[in-house]
């Protein structure tokens, strides 16, 4: 540390003393009138006494000042002979002077009373005698100086702004310039024209020292000034200096032009005679041989170019003086009522801030309360606004917190709400999301994200690509990316899935079971990459639950489903859920719920490719999905066994396992009848007619003595429960029990099932032929049941006739008797009018059934039905009836009139098709060309004419009946192979046992030949043709 002694110390301190000293006296001769400088002037003398009584007083000890008291010393009388310095020159200016430069002197004597409180700081007084009292009279200044805010009165700040604008402007009126001037006589305190006159010529005095300085910004500005009040009549004007002199402010603005380019020069040189031009016109003017100057015309000796640094910079104070004045005015406009003022004070604003460097100077200024403000108003030019904040935000952070704290994020997301566009808005938020506190922000503003997200889809790449920024440098934050995802910008949220913790993960995949998901937006969702980690989450206890909502919620859509079934890790991990011991039942329901979706995307090369789905089909899992529906809630025990009804029909081996496990059997009918919730007696019903599917064994049963009790169960449930659905499905499973088994014949024999098929069929046709419009209501066996769709009464209607066939099968002589005592035949005939396809060809077959209880002698196979299930019934199935007498049986309720083709034969107690009414129908059926029925109908014709005794009247009948015109469109028209062959077979026997002439059948002869093109069937068209006598008997064709 240095020490000094007491001479050196006094030395310095008496330095101090006078400066303090002599700034104080020449405070007392300045016109200043701001009350902040009177107080900064008491506060110096304060600092004054502070010195003297350190400089006078001595103590017995000789204090030790270090460098850095020394330094704070010198730095004091520094900062107060410069104060002093601006005193001098401010009060050696005339009073229209001050006016210009009041606002610098201001700023001046802000800055050294800011830096005197520095040095005051650093002079250690606490370390001298406390006796002193120093310290807390250097807290007094220090306060004192701290407090005092040098700024113009608002009078001399109003004048100031009219000096400037009226100067930029040379368009002001005489009244306007008038008032002005007393304004600024007012200011100055000169009352007369004669003072005023002195002034101006103070005024102009000073111009001209400041062009022999060669300042020539100030020079320029003090000519404006001149000019401006030399517009009056007020102030006497010189002879000589008359208006008609152009002002000196154009010869300077021109001295700062290039004469050649006739623009402001931004690199003035001189050639060697002394003018300046800009470098690069001049070199251009070069370049075209010339050699004179272009201003004097003089010969140039050489071509020499000098940099006139001092003209470059006079032209660069100039600009910044302008526009100084231009931005305090523009300051002053925004607070102006109208938008064409506040929009004008814009474009200065911005072109300010284009100028190099002088952006700091207008982020001192704060002009970002006033912007943000602005964005608000409609009628101000928001794109200009916007321009502003942008240059703020680039150039400090202490600019973007201060816009944000504006509310500047939220005005421009309200901005993007109202279909407002601005890529310059974007670049704000862009610029202020590069701070991480304000992307928070910007992240939670209301409606920002879902904004950004939208304008992420813009045609316009300035916009789309500035918002995809934006949403980048937001995608760090969860709740963030979850915000995207929610609003269709899926992409962060995948990438961020991969690297969150496995709390993040959980969060995000909780956040997708809510999401309200388009197919668009859960196509992203479809990323292996994605669905892997997300089924491997599975086996975390922390993301557990969460993932398995979230799994769910995306089975809605296939293509996830399909990155699903080709997962390796999800089947295991899902059955691991629905096995364990502390899985929840909602987990275990989901768990289910995803597999079923699984298994049903699943096709045949997935079980090649995927090992887990083989092993699902395992009789393990079988086991594990039979347990967990026998412990689970109704929900999960229905999902469990929907998963098996999928399993049994998607793969053959889990349906043979299946079927050949008598405890799954035993189960499922235990469950049949001891479960009465509907839901899931129709799963379990639904699960032993796919186990059924395909064998020729038709419904597995359990063994006797439970056979039985399976039989009687599903006859319960058809001909008892309420729900037609249950009733539809147990009535299919019936018409599959196995045939030739006397214990199931004699458990249908005892019950009532004839008659509630019978009821049912009566119903069904009630609610086929009423209108779709009427709620029709059909009374089935007690209970009353609402109105159906139409495919629910169809499929209920084609399984109810699969049970009766079932039930009158050839062999089954006393339900076949018992089934025409309730007058099935008048039912089943009306079916042929009103039923589905399938529903008309088993009533044909059952028709059939009927007729042949009336001849016990019959010999031939019974009809296979193992057929019925797909819709299509073999013509062999009908050959058994080729050999029958007659189509009669015994009937009750049947007309006693004699048949037209049988006659006596159907007596007042017989059955006759013929006679009944289904001759017509057969013929309609016929005429339905791509039926399932049509076949069946044509064999069933055909068996009318093959006894010679009553073939001519049975085929005259036929013909009658429009049959004729029916084949010939089948023949037309089928697409069927067989079903043409049988309708050939058919016309060949009609026109052989009938007198049908050519003429009666015209577009025979047409159809006919048309099918000679035809391998198959070329040589029975033939016969036909050459039975009609078109063609010889001895034609190639045969």
């Amino acid at each position: 540390m240095d020490i000094m002694g007491f001479g050196a110390r006094d030395e310095l301190l008496k330095r101090v003393a006078d400066s303090v000293m002599l700034f104080c006296d020449h405070a007392r001769h300045v016109d200043l009138e701001q009350e902040s400088f009177r107080r900064f002037s008491e506060y110096m003398g304060l600092l004054q006494a502070l010195v003297r009584e350190l400089t006078a007083r001595r103590v017995e000890t000789t204090p030790e000042w270090g460098t850095t008291t020394t330094a704070a010393l010198q730095q004091l009388e520094a900062e107060i002979n410069k104060a002093r310095q601006t005193l001098i020159t401010y009060g050696a200016r005339s009073r229209l002077s001050r006016l210009l430069v009041c606002r610098d002197v201001l700023s001046k004597l802000q800055r050294s009373a800011h830096e005197t409180c520095r040095a005051i700081e650093s002079l250690s007084l606490g370390n001298l005698d406390s006796t002193l009292r120093l310290k807390s009279k250097a807290e007094e200044i220090l306060h004192g100086l701290e407090s005092v805010e040098f700024k113009s009165a608002a009078a001399t700040e109003a004048i100031i702004t009219e000096i400037a604008t009226s100067a930029a402007e040379d368009g002001r009126s005489r009244e306007y310039t008038s008032r002005l001037l007393h304004q600024i006589s007012d200011a100055i305190g000169a009352t007369t024209s004669a003072s005023l006159g002195r002034e101006m010529a103070l005024l102009k005095q000073e111009k001209e020292e400041v062009e022999a300085r060669k300042q020539h910004a100030e020079a320029l500005q003090l000519e404006q000034l001149i000019h401006l009040l030399s517009r009056t009549e007020i102030i006497p004007v010189p002879r000589g200096e008359g208006a008609a002199a152009p002002p000196a402010s154009d010869n300077f603005i021109g001295s700062f032009t290039c004469s050649i380019s006739g623009e402001l020069m931004q690199d003035p040189v001189a050639v060697v005679c002394g003018h300046s031009f800009e470098r690069k016109a001049i070199l251009e003017y070069f370049e075209l041989g010339q050699r004179t100057c272009p201003t004097c015309g003089e010969l140039l000796s050489s071509q020499e170019l000098t940099r006139n640094i001092s003209l470059q910079n006079s032209i660069q104070e100039w600009q910044r003086r302008s526009l100084k004045v231009k931005l305090q005015n523009a300051m002053s406009d925004f607070g102006s009522s109208e938008p064409e003022t506040q929009n004008q004070a814009l474009e200065t604003l911005l072109a300010a801030m284009e100028v190099p460097g002088y952006i700091a100077e207008i982020s001192r200024l704060n002009p970002v309360p006033k912007l943000v403000a602005m964005l608000k108003n409609n009628a101000v030019n928001s794109k200009s606004t916007l321009k502003c904040l942008c240059y703020l935000a680039d150039h400090s952070e202490e600019n973007k917190e201060a816009i944000a704290a504006a509310g500047a994020v939220r005005c421009i997301v309200k901005k993007f709400c109202r279909g407002e566009t601005e890529p310059e808005a974007l670049q704000v938020l862009l610029d202020l999301s590069e701070n991480e506190k304000l992307a928070d922000l910007i992240g939670n503003t209301k409606d920002c994200i879902p904004s950004l997200v939208s304008l992420a889809q813009n045609s316009v790449p300035a916009i789309s690509e500035k918002a995809l920024h934006v949403l980048s440098r937001l995608s760090s934050k969860t709740h963030f990316v979850i915000q995207m995802a929610q609003a269709g910008h899926v992409g962060p949220f995948l990438t961020s899935f991969q690297k969150v913790s496995s709390e993040g993960r959980a969060q995000m995949a909780a956040a997708v079971t809510r999401m309200q998901l388009l197919e668009n937006t859960a196509r992203h969702f479809e990323s292996e990459q994605f669905i892997g980690t997300l089924t491997k989450s599975l086996y975390s206890c922390v993301c557990k639950p969460a993932c398995i909502g979230c799994i769910k919620r995306l089975t809605a859509f296939p293509g996830v489903v399909q990155k699903l079934v080709l997962d390796g890790d999800i089947i295991p991990a899902l059955l691991g859920i629905v096995q364990s011991t502390t899985s929840e039942p909602q987990w275990k329901q989901d768990a289910v719920e995803i597999l079923i979706s699984v298994v049903g995307a699943s096709q045949p090369r997935d079980y090649r490719n995927n090992p887990s789905l083989q092993e699902l089909q395992s009789l393990h899992n079988i086991h594990v999905f039979l347990h967990a529906a026998s412990a689970s809630s109704p929900q999960t025990k229905c999902s469990c066994l929907r998963l098996l009804v999928l399993m049994a029909t998607k793969a053959a081996d889990a349906r043979d396992l299946m079927r050949c496990d008598q405890s799954m059997i035993s189960c499922l009918f235990s469950t049949l009848s001891g479960d009465h919730r509907s839901e899931v007696r129709l799963q379990v019903l639904r699960l032993i007619h796919s186990i059924a599917e395909g064998h020729p064994g038709g419904v597995p049963l359990p063994p006797s003595p439970e056979k039985e009790g399976a039989v009687n169960t599903l006859i319960n449930v058809f001909t008892s429960s309420p729900d037609l659905e249950e009733r539809s499905a147990a009535a299919g499973l019936i018409g599959r029990l196995p045939s030739g088994d006397a214990a199931i014949d004699e458990t249908l024999y005892g019950s009532e099932i004839l008659k509630a098929i019978h009821e049912v069929i009566c119903a069904t046709e009630s609610s086929s032929s009423s209108s779709s419009s009427n709620h029709h209501r059909a009374t089935m066996n007690g209970p009353t049941t609402p109105w159906q769709p139409t495919t629910v009464i169809n499929r209920l209607l084609e399984n109810v006739l699969a049970s009766l066939l079932r039930c009158i099968e050839p062999k089954g002589g006393e339900l076949q008797r018992r089934a025409l005592k309730l007058d099935l035949s008048t039912s089943l005939i009306r079916v042929l009018s009103t039923g589905s396809s399938l529903a008309k060809k088993q009533a044909i077959i059952a028709l059939c059934h009927l007729s042949q209880s009336g001849d016990q002698t019959m010999t031939g196979s019974a009809v296979d039905l193992k057929d019925q299930r797909d819709g299509f019934f073999p013509a062999s199935q009908l050959q058994w009836m080729v050999r029958m007498k007659s189509w009669c049986g015994f009937s009750s309720e049947l007309s006693q009139s004699l048949c037209s083709v049988h006659g006596p034969a159907c007596s007042s107690h017989a059955f006759c098709l013929v006679n009944s009414g289904a001759l017509g129908p057969l013929v309609q059926i016929v005429d339905e060309v791509e039926s399932v029925a049509c076949e069946a109908a044509l064999v069933a014709l055909k068996t009318l004419i093959r006894e010679e005794r009553t073939a001519p009247s049975a085929s005259m009948a036929i013909a009658e009946s429009q049959g004729v015109a029916a084949l010939l469109r089948v023949l037309q028209h089928s697409s069927s192979l067989p079903t043409r062959e049988k309708a050939l077979d058919l016309l060949h026997s009609i026109l052989k046992h009938s007198e049908i002439s050519v003429e009666q059948t015209p577009r025979s002869k047409e159809v006919l030949i048309n099918l000679l093109k035809v391998e198959e069937l070329r040589k029975k068209a033939a016969l036909i043709l050459s039975q009609m006598q078109y063609i010889p008997q001895m034609s190639s064709y045969f």
